[in-house]
C-alpha cells in the first residue's frame, strides 16, 4: 500500500532538486492517520507531487507522491463535505486535498491529470524502447 509514497525511512531529506515545476501553491491535505486537515505548500514537478511545510522552501518534504502509480484525480466534495476538495486515486489508496478556490481546484486537477497521463505515456515509451533494442 505504500509503494506510491515514500514511507518515513525512504522519504528524501534535505533540499529537493526540482527541475520541471508545472504548478505550486497552498492546499490543505487530509492526514492519513488522524484525518485532520493541514495546510501544506504543494509542488508538482514532472510526475512527482511534493508537500512542504513552508512556501518555496524545497527541503524535507512532508509527503512525496509518485503519480506514475495513480490512475485518476477528481472532485471529492460529496465525499469530503469540503468545498473545492479533490482526490488523487490509485487502486490501493487516495489522497484528499482542498484548494483555496474553485479556479485553483480545477487547475490542480488539470495539471495532476496531465502528469498522470504523461507519466503513463513515458513509461510505455521507455518500455517499448527497451523492447526494440533487442532487435
Amino acid at each position: 500500500k505504500t509503494s506510491a509514497m515514500s514511507d518515513s525511512k525512504a522519504k528524501p531529506t534535505g533540499k529537493i532538486e526540482l527541475k520541471n515545476i508545472s504548478k505550486e501553491g497552498y492546499l490543505e491535505k487530509q492526514s492519513r492517520f488522524l484525518k485532520t486537515w493541514r495546510k501544506r505548500w504543494f509542488v508538482l514537478d514532472g510526475y512527482m507531487l511534493y508537500s512542504f511545510k513552508k512556501m518555496r522552501v524545497y527541503e524535507n518534504p512532508t509527503e512525496v507522491i509518485d503519480l506514475k502509480v495513480f490512475s485518476s484525480v477528481k472532485s471529492s466534495e460529496d465525499y469530503t463535505n469540503r468545498k473545492n476538495s479533490f482526490d488523487v486515486y490509485s487502486k490501493d489508496m487516495s489522497f484528499s486535498m482542498v484548494a483555496p478556490n474553485s479556479g485553483e481546484k480545477e487547475d490542480w486537477i488539470r495539471n495532476i491529470g496531465r502528469a498522470i497521463i504523461t507519466s503513463r505515456n513515458n513509461w510505455q515509451t521507455d518500455y517499448n524502447d527497451k523492447d526494440s533494442d533487442s532487435d
